[in-house]
């Protein structure tokens, strides 16, 4: 029996349906026996009341509560295939009005929510500098692998489209237009994510959506480009989660990231209630105080990667690419480690695991657990903090890559000077030459997790977290700092 009691309706007359334009709404699992119903008018309510049959009987009936201009009411009591037969009635300029009925099903498809789907939850704490319309969602993923769509505030999963450029209510930049993808949280602060999902990324901006471009073909997009001064993004306050889930096959993971830049703090809660799952990451410092002790802290080359915006990643710099002030940043490091190799045998074991070699003619020669033997050619400054060229590229084989994310790690970490540092976190970040940026997100973050550079997760450092099993979520909620 649903543990809530009805409220009064008024009596004052209901007038016909108007057009869903004047509002949007939806469902969500919030649990296995509670669900959460939205509804988001397009002009601002007096009231609105939600209504639903319970398995086709036992009507209820609930006065919903305003939060920031989306109402919400949260129900208990329900199971696996309760459906839900509901219909709201809103106030508009002083008449009354009825939607049409819609139905959900607990644990099943509909209302935006599916088998295996689960709720997003988006909380605001910016202490009021932004409000729930200045907060901007964006959803982009693989439903279906090769396939891009993104996440309407209904719920729904739909396919990118170049067209919707030019469609009503498209975004328009520097005289260039976009899609409008994105909707804000007074719109959907609780939404149903789907029960698969390859290559997630959940963009969250501020005071303005984001202008993201669609290939012609509608099977690609293009994302934020922090090196190029002319990207529309680059006057945006914007962060992003990422995650990869497909429920019965594939264990949901998730991370927040400051492998490209920091935005703006942010939190991820995911939990799993049925194992008793609750692990947050991110960072809870406010905007101000993250920007102020990253001043503090890292040194003269790390510096100008902050901006009004945001902190740019050493990858994601001009100035630690080839040509730039800082491109051979790391050189010294990378020139006594390769000397040393050259002079001594290099040896590592980790994971049940050991690679042995020593540097001829420059590169690193080694093996395997005694199977080799595979070859590491010599990186550079850029190759470190991007985690990529002669450290990972696609002419690589993988047990060159396995090696090479080794590497990466222990050169960002400041300890690839001794093997037996590489899995000693105590020892992390005590050089002299090391990625002060990344060492500063491990010192702010949760935990002292972040995912700072492309292999951050070797030794289980990052922020990722992934649940034991490939049952979905019980939620995920993502909060808004500032």
């Amino acid at each position: 029996m649903l543990r809530f009691l009805a409220v009064a309706l008024t009596a004052a007359l209901v007038s016909a349906t108007p057009a869903a334009a004047d509002y949007t709404q939806s469902v969500a699992p919030v649990s296995a026996t509670q669900a959460r119903f939205t509804f988001t008018p397009t002009t601002p309510a007096a009231l609105v009341d939600v209504h639903y049959l319970n398995n086709g009987t036992n009507q209820q009936n609930f006065r919903m509560t305003n939060n920031g201009g989306v109402w919400q009411k949260t129900v208990d009591g329900l199971s696996a295939g309760t459906v839900l037969d509901y219909w709201f009635t809103y106030e508009k300029g002083g008449p009354l009005y009825d939607t049409p009925h819609f139905t959900y099903t607990q644990g099943g498809g509909s209302g935006g929510g599916g088998t295996g789907g689960f709720p997003l939850v988006l909380k605001n704490n910016t202490g009021g500098r932004w409000s729930n319309s200045q907060i901007y969602v964006m959803v982009l993923g693989q439903v279906t692998p090769g396939q891009w769509s993104y996440l309407k505030a209904d719920g729904t999963m739909t396919h990118i489209s170049h067209l919707d450029a030019t469609a009503p209510n498209h975004l328009t930049k520097n005289g260039v237009n976009y899609a409008n993808m994105a909707f804000t949280l007074a719109q959907a602060s609780t939404i149903s994510l789907p029960a698969s999902m390859y290559g997630g990324r959940i963009y969250l901006s501020l005071g303005t959506p984001m202008y993201i471009p669609i290939s012609p073909d509608d099977n690609g997009w293009g994302g934020p480009d922090l090196r190029n001064p002319n990207d529309p993004n680059g006057d945006v306050y914007f962060d992003w989660y990422e995650y990869t889930y497909v429920n019965g096959s594939v264990s949901y993971g998730g991370n927040t990231t400051q492998v490209d830049m920091f935005g703006f703090p942010m939190t991820a809660r995911l939990q799993q209630t049925a194992i008793g799952y609750d692990q947050t990451v991110g960072i809870t410092a406010t905007r101000a105080q993250v920007m102020a002790q990253y001043a503090a802290s890292v040194g003269p080359a790390f510096t100008g990667l902050a901006n009004t915006y945001r902190i740019v990643a050493p990858r994601s710099s001009n100035s630690f690419w080839p040509g730039g002030a800082q491109a051979n940043y790391l050189q010294s490091s990378i020139d006594q480690v390769w000397n040393q190799y050259t002079a001594t045998q290099f040896t590592l074991t980790r994971l049940g695991v050991t690679f042995t070699g020593r540097v001829v003619n420059g590169q690193l020669q080694f093996t395997r657990n005694g199977v080799g033997p595979f070859v590491l050619a010599k990186p550079t400054t850029t190759d470190v903090v991007q985690c990529a060229g002669a450290l990972a590229n696609g002419g690589m084989t993988d047990v060159a890559r396995e090696l090479g994310a080794e590497f990466c790690a222990a050169f960002n970490r400041g300890v690839a000077q001794n093997t037996a540092n590489w899995y000693n976190p105590a020892a992390y970040y005590t050089n002299s030459v090391q990625n002060d940026y990344a060492k500063f997100f491990h010192t702010v973050g949760i935990d002292h997790r972040a995912y700072a550079f492309a292999y951050d997760d070797v030794n289980d450092q990052s922020s990722v977290k992934v649940l034991p099993n490939a049952n979905p979520p019980t939620s995920l909620t993502l909060t808004v700092g500032w």
